[in-house]
């Protein structure tokens, strides 16, 4: 069954903690001041443990959300209540995200380290309200804080939001396409440092998955599986074959379709019992079979247990 949660934005964000128009283009001094706006309010954390929480997260993985817009965000103890600080930039903001245009409004989210539902509640909402159209470009315009949360809280003022796969998920992670070859698959794996890729065609359906054991598998085939010692294959031969060819072979041919997909809709917790029940590290989102994106294992994990 699913459920939902009512998110009130204007219960976690007040016109004291709106940034209008920074000038830094540094995002670590931007999310400094949206921690400093934070911390004169009454809620238990420390300035530093706080920015430092936040920055090591965007180290790890950049928080943009969408085009022009990021989440920084940490999960702290001792802190009483979640709390949201907003910043606006007109000349955008370099967030270090690969491919990803400069950031015009960055949503600052701290919560309790104790309840790890509670990011993802409020980045739930915050998706659906700054998704709408032009949201983005009226909170840049916006004159002052007044003026800002208008924009941020207007229409109903308690907004139902469910937990579900599209509010986890990677809407846009590494992608290949059938007529790749493996240099290109090779490329990523050992490049991006990824372990399952999607196949995508060119109208964005889901064709298969293409893991790293795939690759293990064509070069080390049922036969030499058998061989209980495999020291007689001196200097990875059959890997050295695969490699010579890797310029020629089609992803097409190493692809499989036995992966979990599932729809956008999926309650969040549900997922955990995938990964647990099917043992899998990549989940597929799709609309049919349109694809939408991935959650994988370890950045499902990462939401649940350091947001």
């Amino acid at each position: 069954m699913m459920t939902s949660t009512e998110v009130r934005l204007a219960d976690y964000l007040d016109e004291d903690c709106i940034l209008c128009g920074l000038e830094t283009e540094s995002r670590d001094g931007a999310i400094d001041q949206l921690v400093k706006r934070l911390n004169k309010k009454p809620g238990g954390f420390e300035h530093d443990e706080a920015l430092d929480a936040v920055l090591e997260r965007e180290r790890q993985s950049p928080t943009v959300l969408a085009e022009g817009l990021a989440l920084p965000h940490a999960r702290l103890g001792g802190l009483s209540r979640p709390v949201l600080a907003l910043a606006t930039s007109h000349a955008g903001i370099d967030f270090e995200a690969v491919g990803e245009e400069p950031v015009h409004v960055i949503v600052l989210i701290l919560t309790p380290k104790d309840d790890p539902g509670a990011y993802l509640r409020l980045m739930a909402s915050l998706s659906k309200t700054l998704a709408e159209p032009h949201m983005i470009k009226r909170l840049t315009v916006a004159v002052d804080a007044r003026e800002a949360l208008a924009v941020l809280t207007e229409g109903a003022e308690h907004m139902e939001v469910m937990l579900n796969a599209s509010n986890i998920m990677n809407s846009n992670p590494i992608t290949l396409d059938e007529s790749d070859t493996l240099a290109r698959a090779i490329q990523a794996f050992c490049g991006e440092r990824v372990m399952d890729i999607p196949i995508v065609d060119s109208d964005g359906d889901l064709r298969g998955v293409i893991a790293i054991e795939d690759l293990l598998g064509q070069s080390l085939p049922q036969h030499l599986l058998w061989m209980e010692d495999l020291s007689p294959i001196e200097n990875f031969e059959p890997f050295a074959e695969l490699l010579r060819k890797d310029s020629e072979t089609k992803v097409a041919d190493f692809m499989h379709d036995k992966y979990v997909a599932i729809p956008p809709e999926m309650p969040a917790i549900q997922l955990a019992k995938i990964f647990l029940m099917q043992e899998v590290r990549q989940i597929q989102v799709v609309d049919g079979s349109r694809f939408l994106g991935v959650v994988n294992l370890d950045g499902f994990s990462s939401q649940i247990f350091w947001a």
